[in-house]
């Protein structure tokens, strides 16, 4: 039996997505691992009102920090000083820009731990985890194996689906001290400037995700996606061409250097399929590829490929979903 501990940043009015991921692939682990308990450590302005949702979602124990904002240093304290108290074998991290560009590998050096990232899935064999994440922009999948007193792994968004809230689950959510007399930033925060987004639904939080490429040819080819993607409840994203080209916002960019997306749904239109864009798509459950070009690497890839300019398909393709919606009951 082993002890596995979690990390939940919440920051607005309710829980993101990626600590539930992260507490349903702990519950995964213990079970692989003979059981144990899973503890959540949860910062935020209001983190104990968090606790007994997270209990129903998997967590035997919560410790909670209260904190005006979760920014890197203040998380990378807290993680360490829950370490350092509960000595568990294993930390989940989400695979983020908190998580996985700061939080994880910072810890692991402060630690002399060794840390997988961007990791899928796992297999413990015996008392050792050998952590599964994807190689060669996604061509391939590897099995990890970590070194050092404690193993650290950041989870990748969409890897585990959130376990339903079980009512019924009995755990304790209590506060968790830091000494923040001890926390010198190295980091000042001098000013903040917040992105104007377009769209509301959050690449990382959506079931449907269209996106688009080179092949749009311009901003108005934009413009048609984000109709389409209105009518579906979709988020929209680009590829590293049209981000550039300045058709989508950066922040809404799929691909190595971008955002890794899993949704239910991914429609590519006009997209090449390049590898460092399949790198972050790839993982999605359902992929469409929209593009003129047979030849097109993105219909090795995709469930369902069409053929044919884009002009002749999504124009069609809103009106035939405005016209399910408005003859479906309710």
């Amino acid at each position: 039996m082993a002890h596995i501990l979690t990390f939940c940043a919440a920051n607005g009015a309710e829980i993101p997505r990626h600590p539930l991921e992260l507490l349903a692939a702990a519950r995964a682990l213990s079970a692989q691992w003979g059981g144990g308990q899973v503890h959540t450590l949860c910062l935020g302005p209001s983190a104990g009102s968090y606790g007994e949702e997270l209990i129903h979602r998997g967590a035997d124990e919560v410790l909670t920090v209260e904190c005006p904002s979760v920014e890197g240093e203040v998380a990378l304290a807290a993680v360490e000083s829950a370490v350092q108290h509960l000595s568990p074998p294993v930390v989940l991290l989400p695979h983020d820009d908190l998580g996985g560009a700061y939080v994880g590998p910072s810890l692991a050096y402060r630690l002399g731990a060794g840390i997988a990232t961007d990791c899928v899935g796992f297999d413990v064999r015996g008392e050792e985890v050998r952590w599964l994440r994807p190689v060669y922009g996604g061509k391939a999948m590897a099995y990890l194996r970590v070194r050092g007193p404690v193993q650290l792994a950041t989870m990748r968004s969409r890897a585990f689906d959130p376990l339903p809230a079980d009512p019924t689950r009995r755990g304790e959510v209590r506060e968790f001290p830091m000494d923040w007399e001890r926390v010198r930033p190295q980091i000042r925060i001098v000013e903040r400037l917040e992105e104007k987004r377009e769209e509301e639904l959050p690449l990382d939080r959506a079931e449907i995700i269209v996106s688009g490429g080179r092949g749009m040819g311009s901003t108005e080819g934009f413009a048609v996606l984000r109709e389409l993607a209105q009518v579906l409840g979709a988020a929209v994203g680009g590829s590293r061409p049209a981000a550039d080209l300045g058709w989508v916002p950066h922040s809404h960019l799929v691909g190595q250097t971008g955002k890794i997306v899993a949704p239910n749904l991914y429609i590519a239109v006009g997209i090449s399929g390049a590898a460092q864009h399949i790198t972050g798509a790839g993982s999605s459950r359902t992929i469409v590829a929209i593009n003129k070009d047979p030849d097109a690497p993105i219909f090795k890839l995709a469930h369902i490929g069409v053929v044919e300019e884009w002009e002749k398909v999504i124009p069609a393709l809103i009106e035939a979903c405005k016209e399910l919606r408005s003859s479906s009951p309710g």
